[in-house]
């Protein structure tokens, strides 16, 4: 074989490698269906699937295009699914792409709801996808602070081990304060371990001992107290 010959034929190789591969890259865009969309909830059939865990519905319908980011008056397939609890439903939406935080301004994020929920499996998922810890909707109520409210310990130590604010406050009460005038020894007691402000005064001037003191809580009166409390 000449030199010239093989030259030729090892460029030409390479130039169908290259071509190959500038052509893998023109094609890897973002997908049409991750693009955020406003519609109603009759005219989203994903909605409907999300909620009733029919996982093959659901990539039917991811596959044939349906975005999986449309945001409809009761949220997104993704809310849908997090709010019936269908963990797979929700695994795949992510898997697939869908925005983990998306909702109207002000409304509940994903990742309120599955906390207020108590649900740890979905509350990992979404944090495993990028949802906020701490965001917050029109009312000031965070992540942590739904599932503290409604006991949920096992989630409020996921949330504050992925860097919740242990110290937010809402119409004027700290979390701590919520939590000890629901009488909650526990969970006060994750929360002051995790660095609550445990002298934290509302705007009216009340603390955390107040309110135990108030409400005649005796353990969360010592416990308080025990943790630094002033009277």
């Amino acid at each position: 074989m000449a030199k010239g010959t093989g030259y030729s034929r090892c460029l030409l190789l390479s130039c169908v490698v290259i071509f190959a591969w500038l052509s893998g890259c023109a094609t890897s865009v973002e997908p049409t269906n991750l693009t955020q969309e406003t519609s109603t909830i009759a005219a989203t059939p994903l909605m409907a699937a999300a909620a009733s865990g029919n996982l093959d519905r659901v990539a039917a319908l991811t596959e044939a295009g349906e975005s999986l980011n449309t945001l409809t008056e009761n949220g997104s397939p993704l809310m849908a699914a997090v709010a019936a609890k269908q963990d797979r439903i929700v695994w795949y939406l992510l898997s697939e792409g869908a925005a983990p935080d998306l909702a109207a301004v002000g409304a509940q994020t994903p990742l309120m709801v599955a906390s207020a929920q108590g649900s740890r499996r979905l509350v990992q998922l979404l944090l495993s996808a990028g949802a906020q810890v701490n965001a917050s909707n029109a009312d000031g109520y965070s992540p942590v602070m739904r599932a503290a409210e409604q006991g949920h310990l096992s989630v409020v130590k996921v949330l504050l081990a992925a860097g919740a604010n242990v110290n937010v406050s809402q119409g004027g009460e700290s979390l701590l304060m919520k939590i000890v005038g629901s009488g909650d020894l526990l969970t006060a007691e994750m929360l002051l371990a995790a660095g609550a402000d445990v002298n934290y005064r509302s705007p009216q001037g009340r603390t955390a001992l107040d309110v135990a003191r108030a409400n005649n809580s005796q353990d969360l009166d010592m416990l308080l107290v025990q943790a630094g409390a002033r009277h």
